[in-house]
């Protein structure tokens, strides 16, 4: 399971501002007592690593894990476009819808490609009114290749590419995957 990003950086920062406070306690109470030469070396270790990892918290880092929305969207488009594009450029060569590409698996990976092309077009985490819109565009493309309505699968499929949004997913039919 993983936590959320604004949980981390509050538990990264709690154990930090505690190892930095045991290290001040630490040297606090050396002075109390005469330490042997190992367990000071110790103490004065850790009050260094603790007080360089307090002043390095205040820098927004990204975690480990952490992607924003464009480099998800890139992968994703590194991944299925390839896909979506050579699909789309043989149906328009073939002028029609053949039975080899609804027998092979080449309609369920054409249609997984453009579900998941659209599902990571949302704006948010969960999806939102653009993923779905791009899903259901999937499905109805799926619709009319299953019934071999040439015309209305591709009208379908410049529906979609339409209705994906700028801001690096957009795309076109003469682009190269």
């Amino acid at each position: 399971m993983t936590m959320p990003p604004g949980r981390r950086r509050g538990l990264v920062a709690s154990c930090l501002s505690l190892m930095v406070a045991w290290g001040l306690v630490a040297q606090w109470t050396a002075f109390l007592e005469v330490p042997q030469q190992q367990e000071l070396q110790r103490r004065q270790i850790l009050a260094i690593s603790a007080g360089a990892a307090a002043q390095a918290l205040p820098t927004p880092a990204a975690l480990a894990g952490d992607r924003d929305r464009l480099s998800m969207v890139l992968a994703v488009r590194r991944k299925f476009l390839p896909k979506i594009l050579k699909t789309y450029k043989e149906l328009q060569a073939a002028g029609s819808i053949t039975d080899d590409f609804l027998e092979e698996k080449k309609l369920k990976k054409f249609i997984t490609a453009l579900m998941s092309y659209g599902s990571i077009q949302r704006m948010e985490e969960a999806p939102d009114k653009i993923s779905r819109k791009l899903q259901a565009d999937a499905k109805e493309v799926e619709q009319f290749l299953l019934a071999k309505d040439y015309a209305n699968a591709m009208k379908a499929l410049e529906t979609y590419r339409l209705d994906v949004p700028n801001g690096g997913g957009e795309f076109e039919w003469s682009a190269e995957g």
